[in-house]
């Protein structure tokens, strides 16, 4: 345990270094001189576009990012080769809500997708397009491997949210199928049919991906692909647990073994792309669902807080966006950006204009990462997490705007009070006692609540919300 502290302990110091060569965007227009600015060229074929999420992954669980103890050399290659993001957001510290957020580009409270106990029954609503719908209507061949999360009703089942090819199953938490733990769907489907799997899921999907890619070479697609990785049943691969065998705490040791796998795997679809010769052809996003979760000695540092959290250890995450030949490589951008905005960036990419009547919540990111938009992605994030619905106790909320976040954060146990932090000070909200400011700029605290309130006017209830129409 000792040498994983010390490991943890470091990724604050080390993140500097990790990124010192990388230049720095969001604080300033002149951070990116004209010599290096790209224009998005939609002439041509219409771009691939890949997303890879993965489940619990902590803020400091990368190489790139300064982890001491990680190998993940192929994931790393993305922030070299497009931009990371410092402040990158999801809609909620939770999967099932955070992932129905990125599917919308809405705010899944929008729809009263509270919790996990939406991610079962009934789900995404049925008149929330999905991303996938979207990309059928311009002619992608679209794909989907991995957990499903946001319903297990069959209508909302991939291959009737507009998946052409599917390999998943709903919750998880499957690693082995012959130790699949009981108490959770883990069937795995093969589109609409039951199939067994047979061997470690990270490479079952890997290899399905990279089948995928080369199946569609000459076609458009856009691939959702959905690890289980670091989630929970902690299992590894012997061959991966004996790379790390000088580490001597157990659990880091599994956790860095589940990863190495997960890169390992995102190397062969990078390569599947390369031998394609599709990489310029492709927009790339790679993050996580929610923050990382102490059971499987994932690490969150410098940040506060978990999953489950609506402090920026629950969600705020590793956040990067690879395109080749369009988007400068090797940038790190501090402006915040979420989720939501996926979605909209992949359909500008694909060469779609954004209609206001989809309500999106997310913008279109491409301007501000090729140095055209000088501006802010988002002034303004919110976050509801009523989860438990039948426990307030447990319910947290969140907005930031600018550096200033008011929270209450989301919690197990104790109700815990409002507060409010200026994460350009203090990105460690709290955990220097005394820093929460609610008491030395109440003014500040009422603008944010008052704000916030405005926003959640706008929200479903889960209970009142007509999921059949």
């Amino acid at each position: 345990m000792k040498r994983w502290m010390l490991a943890g302990a470091l990724v604050f110091s080390t993140f500097a270094k990790a990124t010192a060569d990388r230049p720095i965007l969001g604080t300033c227009a002149a951070e990116v001189d004209a010599t290096s600015r790209s224009s998005v060229d939609t002439t041509s074929r219409s771009p691939n576009v890949i997303v890879i999420l993965a489940d619990d992954l902590g803020y400091a669980d990368l190489g790139c990012l300064g982890a001491t103890d990680m190998i993940t050399p192929h994931i790393d290659s993305l922030a070299d080769n497009g931009v990371h993001f410092t402040d990158g957001y999801v809609t909620a510290p939770q999967c099932g809500p955070s992932r129905a957020g990125l599917l919308t580009g809405r705010y899944q409270n929008r729809f009263g997708f509270e919790g996990n106990e939406q991610a079962h029954r009934p789900g995404i609503p049925l008149d929330q397009p999905v991303i996938s719908e979207r990309f059928k209507k311009l002619g992608y061949v679209t794909g989907m491997m991995g957990k499903w999360g946001v319903t297990n009703y069959r209508e909302g089942h991939p291959p009737q949210r507009g998946f052409d090819k599917s390999f998943w199953n709903h919750d998880g938490n499957l690693y082995f199928q012959e130790t699949a733990p009981k108490g959770h769907d883990t069937q795995m489907r093969r589109g609409n049919e039951k199939v067994q799997l047979t061997e470690y899921s990270t490479d079952a999907f890997g290899r399905e991906a990279v089948d995928f890619i080369r199946r569609h070479s000459e076609d458009p697609f856009f691939l959702y692909l959905s690890f289980i990785t670091p989630h929970e049943p902690n299992e590894a691969k012997e061959e991966d647990l004996k790379r790390f065998a000088h580490i001597e705490d157990e659990g880091r040791r599994m956790f860095l073994a589940k990863m190495v796998c997960l890169d390992d795997n995102v190397g062969r679809i990078l390569d599947a792309l390369r031998q394609e010769n599709l990489e310029e052809d492709t927009l790339v996003f790679f993050l996580s669902d929610n923050g990382g979760y102490p059971g499987i000695s994932s690490s969150n540092l410098p940040l506060w807080g978990t999953k489950s959290s609506t402090a920026d250890g629950g969600i705020r995450i590793p956040f990067i966006i690879q395109w080749k030949g369009r988007i400068p490589a090797g940038q790190v951008y501090r402006k915040p950006i979420i989720s939501l905005d996926i979605l909209p960036t992949a359909l500008a990419a694909a060469g779609e204009k954004i209609d206001p009547a989809w309500k999106f919540d997310g913008v279109n990111l491409l301007p501000f990462l090729t140095g055209t938009n000088p501006g802010t992605p988002h002034e303004t994030l919110y976050w509801r997490y009523y989860f438990p619905n039948d426990k307030p106790d447990c319910h947290g909320w969140a907005i930031r705007k600018g550096d200033w976040k008011l929270m209450r954060p989301s919690s197990n146990g104790k109700p815990l009070p409002v507060m409010l932090f200026n994460l350009g000070e203090d990105v460690r909200e709290g955990r220097i006692p005394g820093n929460d400011q609610i008491k030395t700029h109440p003014e500040v605290a009422q603008k944010l609540r008052a704000e916030w309130e405005k926003w959640n006017a706008d929200n479903q209830d889960p209970a009142k919300y007509n999921w059949n129409k």
